[in-house]
């Protein structure tokens, strides 16, 4: 019991931060506003199973989205090349998409538009790639991510999955750092619609960004929640989280 009192207490300091971030609607981000459409078209019945899972990823319910939004020409002609065309990239320095909160997608897209996302592969890649993005698209884009099925957990090194686990779950109360599954989930999935999925992600891209966070060249982590966990973290702790959560 002490162990998981432990874990209770790491976490209770960023669950204060979340609590705050959420009941901030001047400092939450809001998804781009879809382009109307140019004809009206006739409503249709939803099914209930469309409904749910539309609330899961968008965070609302209205408008309703498809279950399965069709791809965006942009994915297969562009994002593709470095993101897969389901979101699962094959390669380790590029992010997995698919699963990710649509808001959360969103946010991200915009951050590299307006380069408040400075952090070395947004400058290099993505502020260029978000800028050929037309506004009215990036939500569709955000959407088919959001619908696709998140990358399966692949094996890493059982030394450094063992120390990351401990991490993730419980935090350092030497350094005062809270659990990483305060603000992604016990499994890895993240709180949707805001704080991201790093469940299966590649560890290659989980180091550079806390590595990006730590030092503060990556900077739209709001009210700072992921450059104060970092700036504690050291280059063994992370890389033991990065092969944690690519396993989950």
């Amino acid at each position: 019991m002490k162990v998981t009192y432990r874990g209770l207490a790491l976490g209770l300091g960023l669950a204060v931060m979340t609590a705050a971030y959420a009941a901030n609607p001047a400092a939450t981000p809001k998804p781009a506003k879809a382009a109307k459409a140019a004809t009206h078209k006739p409503k249709t019945a939803k099914p209930k199973a469309a409904l749910v899972k539309a609330r899961l990823l968008t965070g609302r319910t209205p408008p309703l989205v498809a279950a399965h939004p069709k791809m965006p020409a942009l994915v297969a002609s562009t994002c593709s090349a470095c993101h897969g065309m389901t979101g699962i990239s094959p390669l380790g320095e590029f992010p997995n998409l698919a699963g990710q909160g649509e808001p959360y997608l969103v946010k991200q897209i915009e951050d590299f538009r307006n380069h408040t996302r400075a952090d070395p592969l947004a400058k290099s890649i993505m502020w260029g790639m978000a800028a050929m993005i037309p506004r009215h698209e990036i939500r569709a884009i955000a959407l088919y991510f959001a619908s696709q099925k998140g990358a399966p957990g692949q094996p890493a090194n059982p030394k450094l999955v063992a120390a990351g686990r401990k991490l993730f779950m419980g935090g350092e109360i030497a350094t005062h750092l809270p659990a990483c599954m305060a603000c992604h989930g016990a499994t890895g999935r993240g709180l949707l619609p805001w704080f991201p999925r790093l469940a299966g992600q590649h560890q290659a891209y989980i180091i550079a960004q806390l590595q990006a966070f730590k030092a503060k060249t990556r900077t739209n982590d709001p009210h700072a929640i992921m450059r104060t966990v970092a700036g504690k973290l050291s280059t063994a702790q992370m890389t033991a989280l990065a092969a944690y959560v690519h396993t989950l």
